[in-house]
């Protein structure tokens, strides 16, 4: 079982399981919350087990899809010595044809005013990789959630992995477009991403596409100008440039940034990491899925538990090097080392989430 959506899906559920065994609810009215796959399968032997194990993880499997032709989605991963993961892909495969249904424009749609709850839609660009080419469809039904869903709702988790990229579709989920023919000042403009989420190569890759052709400077370019003010500008740059409200940056051991662009003031956090607690962890560990656990974790304190920035990315981080010092994409939390463990484990504080 992999796959970033996937294995993101798996560590909420995992968290949110953790933190229902740890705060039983004291209410009948109140709600743990629950994390749902929308993904496209093979009608295969594949797909059957794919919807098995998400299901004993503890993922909603009622929005997942079955492609009539094309077979369930296959991701090899070559590790290097550094234990860094390329991958290759069958193509087309099942998740190249994730349509709209008409439940999942619903859930979309669902106005959950005066409820105690949120939502979170977490989505990723490598699913756009086809286009419209081959009669892929997964693009199409992103850009129209990325456009409907509620403001500052939507998570984008940039995954560039060549070749399936390019910058116009990348751009076009990052940015979202306005309703055509709204005579709304709201709605003419594109909604913005709650977090958009991407990696230090990535970070120059998305700049070099908005048209910035020179780092900014003032003085030492400290960490080749991925840490301190120089990293902050170039936040702050994508992400007005990008249409989010806040943009994170993984360092793979050098830990993570996140900044918060506001309406008022830009909040800025940065943290080191946890690798000199996970290179104990397993000898045979790879970096396959943390990412994915970081994210998990970041969007769960930040957006669910509604923790500080700097809680949340300290947490994202924990959780991200735990991940990073294990063999595959999705180890028991519960395996994690007690000084890890304590710093990923949650909090007490909890609403509703689809």
């Amino acid at each position: 079982l992999g796959g970033a959506p996937s294995n993101v899906a798996v560590h909420l559920a995992s968290l949110f399981q953790s933190s229902s065994h740890h705060h039983p609810s004291t209410s009948s009215h109140s709600h743990h919350p629950t994390v749902a796959i929308a993904a496209c399968l093979g009608n295969d032997q594949l797909g059957k087990e794919a919807h098995r194990r998400l299901s004993i993880k503890g993922v909603r499997v009622d929005y997942i899809q079955y492609h009539h032709e094309w077979e369930t989605g296959m991701a090899t991963a070559i590790i290097d010595e550094n234990g860094d993961a390329t991958y290759e892909f069958n193509t087309p495969a099942a998740w190249d044809g994730l349509c709209l249904e008409d439940r999942l424009l619903d859930l979309i749609l669902k106005n959950d005013k005066g409820q105690q709850s949120t939502k979170v839609f977490v989505m990723g660009t490598i699913a756009g990789r086809l286009k419209n080419d081959h009669g892929a469809t997964s693009l199409t039904t992103l850009m129209t959630i990325r456009n409907n869903a509620p403001e500052g709702s939507v998570v984008l988790d940039v995954n560039l992995r060549s070749p399936w990229y390019t910058p116009e579709t990348v751009l076009k989920l990052a940015q979202g477009t306005a309703k055509e023919g709204s005579d709304s000042s709201e709605e003419k403009s594109p909604k913005k991403l709650a977090l958009l989420k991407l990696n230090e190569e990535e970070l120059c890759i998305l700049e070099q596409w908005c048209g910035r052709k020179d780092k900014p400077s003032d003085g030492k370019q400290e960490g080749n100008g991925l840490t301190g003010s120089i990293l902050k500008q170039r936040m702050e740059q994508l992400a007005t440039s990008l249409n989010a409200q806040r943009v994170c940056i993984t360092r793979g051991k050098d830990g993570a940034a996140l900044l918060c662009n506001g309406s008022a003031t830009v909040e800025f956090y940065e943290n080191a990491g946890y690798s000199s607690l996970t290179t104990t962890i397993n000898n045979d560990g790879d970096t396959v899925g943390a990412g994915d656990a970081f994210l998990a974790a970041l969007v769960t304190s930040l957006f669910i538990q509604k923790e500080s920035p700097e809680r949340a990315l300290e947490r994202a981080c924990a959780l991200g090097g735990y991940v990073a010092g294990c063999r595959g994409a999705t180890p028991e939390h519960g395996d994690a080392p007690e000084d890890l463990k304590r710093v990923f484990s949650l909090g007490e504080r909890w609403c509703f989430v689809e």
